[in-house]
């Protein structure tokens, strides 16, 4: 290599290290301090804070904010599945915005906010800390990013049993008149059926629609580890529960109504059609119950910059009468491969429960309370301390969270909300039942309901043209190693060990900004940090002998508002 080869080398690279440094974000000053500052690595992203819909129960939205960018669009239960902007025939791609770059999602105020893009693979975090010993667990490369969500049409076969040649008419005074009651000596073998399947994804997450099975969610995938989060049975087959004496326990997440035990219609055909929410692009599902002649469903919505899930059930009364209801989802769950392991953790910030039924007698009976997560020296929020089936209300849901972690494969689901609403969460295991009750395989499953009421011991009533709806966000975390705190952009991990604590953060959407853990009200380690769904952030932070007091953490975004925290902060 020739001197003016070397020399031009040399100027290059002094013009890439300079260009370098002009684009990377100087760290926030710290106090100076005896103690050592370890630096892990440097984050050259910024991720940009969006706006989002208040947590409020509002009715759902049947149309998306008008702007200048996109056409507003109302989508309406009908037969027939129209793309809004009905641009694209399905099968084709659509899009919730025209497209844009960076991607965009669209705020509730209906104005364009530019969405985190894909970050690149050196995606790395700087740990910055005041006390004595920090491990941190560098962020690895985020595995997903951000894009615009599509909706497409395709099919699903599922073997299913002959159920409809087993039906038994009712009459008018049969508490569940008109929906037949099930012979089940008179059902017919499986064979292979073909139902439509709608799927709706964004960069993150993708979810599959079955609208001819009660139009519930029989698919979610996490894209960041490939895991299907819902139970998907092999089969379809008639149990010998549920409000009718028979249930298809199909999986996926179904709409119960107008009943307690999975309701009147989940098994049944329901109307499907999409559009545009202040939620991003969605798929709406619903039925005319005829036990009432009431309308229930649920949209489902996707933007382009988060890992959540908005789901959004509603009940209509265009009826002359008042008619009670009960209206709740139900999310069946399998972290490992369509099965439980026993190290999967249920977790809710609560201190009591309500047993509805159970086999385990070493828990009060049905309609008393627990105290929770610990009865008589059992850590119930284990299932492997479980001795039988059991289902329970939890008594407080005022906190807005809840989920399940399964430890087995580092897999978790948040489920958030805003604080009081819905007014029902319920968990059911069938921990000791065989599962040739629902299905012909070993696979198993665990159900987490919400719903409109405390208990199925509760009624609601709709009024004469009167509606109900609520928001909930669900979304995957997975190397968190579990977690004590969330909501809709974030899940916290804070174990105090004593000596030591375990902190984790995983996000929703993107986040740049700073994590900081305190010590007895007092700053003891934080760390400049830019973060994405599908990453989780790790350390272990040491006490010192001088530091004393309860623990707290905080994820704080860069203008210094909250977006997440957990025990006792400032």
């Amino acid at each position: 290599m020739g001197k003016w080869q070397v020399g031009f080398g040399l100027l290059l690279l002094g013009l890439l290290n300079l260009m370098a440094c002009s684009t990377l974000p100087e760290p926030e000053p710290v106090e100076p301090t005896s103690t050592r500052v370890v630096t892990v690595v440097v984050v050259p992203i910024v991720a940009t804070r969006t706006k989002s819909p208040p947590l409020t129960p509002t009715p759902i939205p049947t149309a998306a904010p008008p702007t200048t960018n996109r056409p507003s669009a109302t989508p309406q239960p009908t037969s027939e599945l129209v793309v809004a902007p009905a641009t694209t025939p399905i099968g084709k791609t659509a899009t919730a915005v025209p497209p844009t770059n960076p991607p965009t999602e669209i705020a509730a105020t209906g104005e364009i906010i530019p969405s985190p893009t894909t970050p690149p693979a050196t995606e790395t975090a700087v740990a910055t800390t005041i006390a004595t010993a920090v491990v941190v667990t560098s962020l690895p490369p985020p595995p997903v990013g951000a894009a615009q969500p599509t909706i497409y049409e395709t099919s699903i076969t599922i073997p299913t049993y002959n159920y409809e040649a087993a039906f038994l008419p009712t009459t008018p005074d049969d508490p569940i008149y008109p929906y037949p009651r099930l012979d089940p000596a008179l059902v017919g073998p499986p064979s292979p059926r073909t139902y439509r399947a709608i799927v709706l994804e964004n960069g993150f997450v993708a979810v599959t629609i079955l609208p001819e099975l009660g139009g519930r969610i029989y698919q979610w995938r996490d894209k960041a580890t490939g895991r299907r989060l819902l139970y998907n049975n092999p089969v379809i087959k008639p149990t010998s529960w549920g409000y009718r004496g028979w249930w298809l326990a199909a999986g996926g997440i179904e709409w119960a109504f107008p009943v307690d035990e999975h309701g009147l219609n989940e098994w049944r055909p329901w109307q499907v059609s999409t559009g545009s929410t202040a939620y991003g692009l969605s798929v709406t599902v619903s039925d005319v119950d005829d036990h009432t002649g009431m309308e229930a469903g649920a949209t489902i919505s996707l933007d382009a910059g988060h890992a959540y899930v908005t789901i959004q059930p509603f009940a209509r009364n265009n009826t002359a009468e008042a008619h009670p209801y009960q209206l709740w989802l139900n999310a069946m769950l399998s972290l490992s491969g369509n099965a439980v392991s026993d190290q999967t953790e249920f977790i809710f910030p609560a201190n009591q429960v309500t047993i509805h039924s159970t086999t385990d007698g070493g828990v009060p009976g049905s309609g008393s309370p627990m105290s929770w997560p610990v009865y008589n020296g059992r850590d119930l929020s284990w299932y492997s301390n479980w001795n039988g089936y059991l289902g329970f209300f939890v008594t407080a849901v005022t906190h807005g969270f809840s989920g399940v972690y399964d430890h087995a494969v580092d897999q978790g689901i948040i489920r958030a909300y805003n604080p009081g609403w819905p007014a029902g969460t319920k968990l059911f295991g069938p921990d000791g039942l065989s599962p040739a009750y629902w299905t012909d395989d070993n696979s198993n499953y665990i159900e987490l309901w919400s719903g409109a009421t405390s208990s199925f011991w509760s009624y609601a009533t709709l009024n004469p043209g009167e509606s109900f709806s609520w928001t909930e966000y669900w979304y995957p975390v997975h190397g968190l190693g579990g977690f004590n705190f969330a909501n809709r952009t974030a899940a916290l991990r804070l174990n105090d060990n004593g000596g030591s604590a375990e902190i984790g953060v995983a996000v929703s959407g993107g986040v740049t900004g700073r994590i900081i853990l305190w010590a007895g009200g007092q700053e003891a380690a934080n760390w400049p940090v830019t973060i994405y769904p599908g990453q989780a952030f790790r350390a272990t932070w040491t006490r010192p002998s001088s530091q004393t007091g309860a623990l707290g953490l905080q994820l704080l975004y860069n203008d210094g508002t909250v977006a997440a925290q957990t025990g006792l902060v400032p």
